[in-house]
């Protein structure tokens, strides 16, 4: 594993890298590799942090979706926004209410002077809800953010609470938020990756949350904005990995019919996990260069309960996203093959 995580750095993928394989029963192999963006910073270690993208829609919308609907509060057969008429929770927990992939609706916020205000938050979640869907709910499956903004602030409004609130309310993982109007970095910004130069911020975005309309929202969403380090993450995903080795909603979740389950990714021929893990995996990828997977059925060794956690971090954003998806698609094949033991 160490050999193969030291190619993709020397050849470019991305910076450095932080991975890990996690068995049911909490053991867990850390590699590392590279520095957090040039050869002259820090080098990669378990504390280093990093922009989760959208693994927040896993870790932190999905998993409080199912605490919601287990309280009652939410039901996956409602239909609760009112210009999406037969849209419920559940199209969009398994991206096919019809919603588009992506809006830079961060745009509404520059023009009006308020990114990561109140005010900004405010203009992405209304143009959310009055975005048409392109397609009759249930007839394609379309990856869509959109849809998460509007899981993030039903569960807001339901629970009246805000959602990095309700989020640290109920994990003792270690991740958190970056609340942009009240902290403005990353407390421990020294130890989190940057991500990419951005031209309309004019900088390198570090320590703050990648993702334009998660930054015009102030940091926090149901689509993204979840920092954390390799040992905060191997935490959440073993809490995970239990929760859907046993009878529980999120198990009803990651088990739901269809190309997407509710809230998680499936395994795919010719996908990120390379063919290594079983047919019951399943997971999330973040554009930034994460990606957490999850196999029920994976043995780790002849001691070990059955089911292990497959954790990457890495800031492949650095310093531009030119080519970004087809790094990310490199390295974590390249990673679940050596964790597997096919490579």
């Amino acid at each position: 594993m160490q050999a193969v995580l030291d190619d993709v750095v020397a050849r470019g993928l991305t910076p450095g890298v932080a991975a890990a394989v996690v068995a049911a029963d909490g053991h867990s192999e850390r590699f590392f590799s590279g520095h957090k963006h040039d050869s002259d910073s820090d080098a990669v270690d378990a504390d280093t942090i990093y922009d989760l993208a959208s693994l927040t829609k896993l870790l932190c919308t999905t998993v409080l979706m199912a605490r919601a609907v287990d309280d009652e509060v939410i039901a996956l057969d409602e239909q609760p926004f009112a210009r999406w008429p037969g849209v419920t929770v559940a199209h969009l927990l398994q991206h096919r209410s019809g919603l588009c992939a992506h809006r830079p609706l961060h745009e509404l916020a520059i023009r009006a002077r308020a990114t990561g205000q109140q005010q900004g938050r405010d203009l992405v979640v209304d143009a959310v809800l009055g975005t048409l869907p392109e397609a009759a709910p249930g007839v394609r499956t379309l990856y869509s953010d959109l849809g998460f903004i509007a899981l993030g602030a039903l569960l807001e409004r339901r629970r009246e609470q805000p959602l990095d609130q309700l989020f640290a309310s109920s994990s003792s993982s270690g991740l958190r938020f970056v609340c942009l109007g009240r902290e403005g970095y990353h407390p421990c910004v020294s130890q989190v990756a940057p991500t990419e130069r951005c031209l309309w911020r004019r900088r390198a975005v570090h320590g703050q949350v990648h993702d334009e309309n998660a930054f015009a929202m102030g940091g926090i969403a149901g689509h993204a904005g979840l920092f954390g380090s390799l040992v905060d993450v191997e935490g959440a995903a073993l809490a995970l990995l239990g929760s859907i080795q046993q009878d529980t909603t999120l198990r009803a979740f990651a088990r739901a019919h269809g190309e997407r389950g509710l809230g998680f990714d499936k395994a795919t021929p010719g996908g990120s996990t390379g063919e290594a893990l079983g047919p019951a995996s399943v997971g999330h990828l973040g554009f930034t260069g994460t990606s957490l997977w999850l196999d029920p059925d994976f043995v780790v060794d002849d001691h070990a309960p059955p089911g292990a956690a497959f954790v990457l971090l890495a800031n492949t954003l650095f310093p531009t996203r030119e080519g970004v998806l087809a790094r990310n698609k490199e390295l974590r094949r390249a990673f679940h093959r050596a964790a597997a033991g096919l490579d």
